[in-house]
């Protein structure tokens, strides 16, 4: 798909429209039009969604068995078309307590224009996911439990970005490193220190978020993907 350059200012209006209509305003038709018609969703832990309607007929009832679902963005950082964040999943303490029911997940986006989003894809490992959501149902969290909205992640994942930024070549070194060299390396964000990465190998796809001080030294990585992927199927839809 070949899209037109749009200005860092008309991809981040239209992701804080993004970010208003689904993650905090819960409007899932909404959000499900402001992708494109032929869009493509790819979850690795939930499936593939090609085109509006499918996106809708998936996440309204995803969300409507987690109505007190809340979110909250740690970062994101933007490139040409393209969006990488890191983004928290809250549930409130169905016992009105302090217990922490919370996971992240990473996903990209790339943007289409007229305010509409051609293509996302999330990328974690759903272990931690699972837990949660089942510990929080097995605390009493059920369809009525109410939303608290003030939620935030208890601590960050990632920690501070390097001050001393690396050149082009040493964060592409450092890349080359990490990604192995029989994968391809299909999305790639950067932003000064930080590198946001989606590669895939044989087997199936992977996350990784680094970050690479002025030296060209990883300083830190966090890598995440889904281990029960049927990732040959998905690959068709790419």
């Amino acid at each position: 798909m070949s899209l037109a350059p749009f200005t860092r200012d008309e991809v981040e209006r239209a992701f804080h429209d993004f970010l208003r209509v689904g993650a905090y305003g819960h409007d899932w038709p909404a959000w499900s039009a402001i992708f494109t018609e032929d869009a493509l969703y790819t979850e690795h832990c939930l499936g593939v969604f090609v085109g509006a309607e499918q996106i809708q007929n998936w996440i309204v009832p995803q969300m409507q068995m987690v109505p007190a679902m809340t979110f909250s963005i740690e970062w994101y950082d933007i490139l040409d078309n393209q969006i990488a964040f890191w983004i928290w999943n809250h549930l409130p303490d169905p016992a009105g307590g302090s217990v922490r029911f919370d996971f992240p997940n990473f996903s990209l986006l790339t943007y289409a224009g007229n305010g509409k989003w051609c293509k996302e894809e999330d990328v974690y490992d759903p272990s931690s996911s699972e837990s949660v959501v089942m510990s929080w149902f097995n605390a009493g969290g059920n369809a009525q439990t109410p939303q608290d909205r003030s939620l935030r992640a208890p601590q960050f994942t990632h920690p501070s970005l390097p001050q001393n930024i690396p050149t082009a070549n040493q964060i592409n070194a450092a890349i080359a490193s990490i990604v192995p060299p029989n994968a391809t390396l299909r999305q790639k964000i950067i932003n000064g220190a930080r590198a946001s990465l989606i590669y895939d190998t044989a087997e199936r796809s992977y996350g990784t978020v680094m970050h690479v001080d002025n030296t060209g030294v990883v300083v830190f990585q966090d890598n995440f993907t889904n281990p029960r992927e049927n990732f040959t199927i998905k690959d068709v839809q790419r």
